[in-house]
């Protein structure tokens, strides 16, 4: 038997998504695509402190990058790239992005008068971009980012579930 749920927009608002008509990408004829999507699970326990939970209001995203870096990686034979079935290319030279998503999630606490509580919390996180097979390990990298989409529920009375999508674009400098 088929189960089909239909779920309607998120009650949860979202404060930090980007305007996906103001971010640019490919601008350079030269770009090959240094860009990367990912998505950062994560559950996040209450302090101990703060009260249970009824229900997230809102949460409020911000993205920090903390460390760029060209890296050696595999690569095939006299510098062809190697592709996978997926698509994918290793051509010897990947940028390791590490960053930090600073959230704060601003919930309805499970108590009759129904009082609004906020949590900070900060998850860090590692992304890789794979690099034309001629870029120096020196070569420099300004790295913007554009948060997609934010996925909040309570988990259970003392966690949150949140699912953040991520756009990563690497612009050599």
């Amino acid at each position: 038997m088929k189960t089909c749920q239909c779920v309607g927009a998120t009650a949860v608002e979202v404060v930090g998504l980007c305007d996906p008509d103001e971010f640019a990408i490919g601008l350079n004829k030269c770009d090959l695509g240094q860009w990367t999507q990912i998505s950062i699970p994560e559950i996040f326990q209450l302090p101990c402190s703060k009260p249970d939970i009824a229900s997230v209001d809102k949460v409020f995203v911000d993205v920090q990058i903390n460390s760029v870096k060209v890296v050696k990686t595999p690569a095939g034979k006299c510098g062809s790239p190697v592709i996978n079935r997926e698509g994918l290319r290793l051509t010897g030279k990947k940028l390791v992005v590490e960053g930090v998503l600073k959230q704060k999630v601003v919930y309805t606490a499970a108590r009759c008068d129904q009082p609004v509580h906020f949590a900070h919390f900060e998850v860090p996180f590692s992304a890789f971009i794979v690099l034309a097979c001629d870029t120096s390990l020196s070569q420099q990298f300004c790295v913007e980012t554009c948060v997609e989409d934010v996925f909040a529920i309570p988990f259970n009375c003392r966690e949150i579930f949140k699912n953040v999508t991520l756009f990563i674009q690497a612009i050599p400098v």
